[in-house]
């Protein structure tokens, strides 16, 4: 009996091989861990709110994923959040950075705008600038309670009575 394999049986083998591999590498991608990571630096920013926020959310500008937030903690009644944003990415120093939603019920994460200042953050570096979360539910007791904010229709005008032309009610 021979050892030798046919050229199907070695296409087949290698076919086997990298799908294993590929597995592999999803797997460990999809866990969070990353192969093949770029340098970065941490840059600090606070919020009134981080709403739901989280350690592990993505940082984006212009849709573009480009880091990651790496701690959350409360800092003189703030929420400091710590952002591990890729080392060849120059945010100026008054760059403003705002905590958002994936549609209307989504995952929060960080939308970084570039200001235009020459100058630009570095390791350790502050971002002053920051919008916190809009919360959802306060946005919908304000419109349900309050009308929407318009309040300047008396009880007879909302219901219809002497509404017209002041001839037709003479």
């Amino acid at each position: 009996m021979s050892n030798k394999y046919t050229p199907m049986e070695w296409v087949a083998g290698i076919f086997v091989l990298v799908g294993i591999g590929a597995l592999a590498f999803l797997s460990i991608s999809m866990g969070g861990a990353r192969i093949f990571e770029m340098p970065q630096i941490n840059i600090s920013a606070r919020f009134a709110s981080v709403g739901g926020l989280r350690s592990g959310a993505s940082i984006k500008m212009a849709g573009v994923k480009v880091g990651s937030v790496s701690m959350i903690s409360l800092k003189d009644y703030q929420a400091e959040v710590i952002l591990a944003v890729d080392k060849d990415l120059k945010l100026p120093t008054d760059t403003i950075a705002s905590i958002r939603t994936e549609g209307l019920l989504g995952e929060s994460y960080v939308l970084l705008r570039p200001g235009g200042e020459t100058e630009d953050l570095q390791e350790g570096g502050r971002i002053e600038q920051t919008e916190p979360a809009i919360d959802l539910i306060d946005l919908l007791v304000k419109y349900a309670l309050d009308g929407g904010g318009d309040s300047s229709t008396t009880d007879n005008e909302s219901l219809g009575s002497n509404s017209g032309p002041p001839e037709l009610f003479d």
